[in-house]
């Protein structure tokens, strides 16, 4: 019987998921952890068909413990499931070696699908994210370094710097700035400041 790990800490989560499994095809065992240190314990004592992983964790970044999970277990396949911003997330559960992503709006039988096709080797992205990768085009975003120029510009916007003050920082116009932040924005897909430092967050990391 195919077993999976949710780590997550709000328990309703856990129950809708269980009720969800309950109409299955098929039978699962559904394990649960609130946080990292839960989750690796877990981790240790079983295997694992699918980690679910919710990445707005109160004790840990969810994307950094997805990393230290690969890390351990290189082959494990981790579904991050979420309420955070499909367009940027997406792309960071992608660049950081996930194999899925799913946005907590998604209807529940769309999760369970999920589960049956990561739990046999495959992958599962939102479309237009797929389609974004496999055309090979600029567009898949994060997975695209960007130019050490942007990567400079981006780490300064995160800091909150505006357009105006790295221009004259970097002593170049501030048309010139408002382009590599054209580009910085389509490359991650962020779409305001919040974002943007997430993604530089992440960008720190990779």
């Amino acid at each position: 019987m195919p077993r999976l790990l949710l780590v997550d800490d709000h328990p309703l989560v856990e129950v809708a998921i269980a009720a969800a499994l309950q109409r299955a095809d098929r039978d699962w065992v559904l394990d649960s952890a609130a946080d990292d240190i839960e989750a690796m314990a877990h981790m240790s004592r079983c295997a694992y068909q699918l980690v679910i992983l919710d990445i707005g964790l109160p004790q840990v970044d969810g994307l950094q413990l997805l990393k230290r999970l690969l890390r351990h277990y290189p082959a494990q396949p981790v579904l991050i499931y979420t309420a955070q911003e499909e367009e940027v997330y997406a792309r960071l559960a992608l660049a950081a070696g996930a194999s899925g992503f799913i946005n907590k709006g998604q209807p529940m039988q769309e999760l369970v699908k999920a589960f049956e096709v990561l739990s046999q080797g495959g992958k599962y992205f939102p479309a237009w994210l797929a389609t974004d990768s496999d055309d090979g085009s600029e567009s898949d975003g994060i997975t695209s370094p960007l130019t050490p120029k942007e990567l400079q510009i981006i780490g300064l916007l995160a800091q909150g710097h505006s357009n105006l003050q790295i221009a004259e920082m970097l002593t170049i116009s501030n048309k010139t700035v408002s382009t590599h932040k054209k580009n910085i924005l389509r490359k991650t897909g962020a779409n305001n400041l919040f974002e943007l430092a997430a993604v530089y967050k992440e960008l720190q990391h990779l």
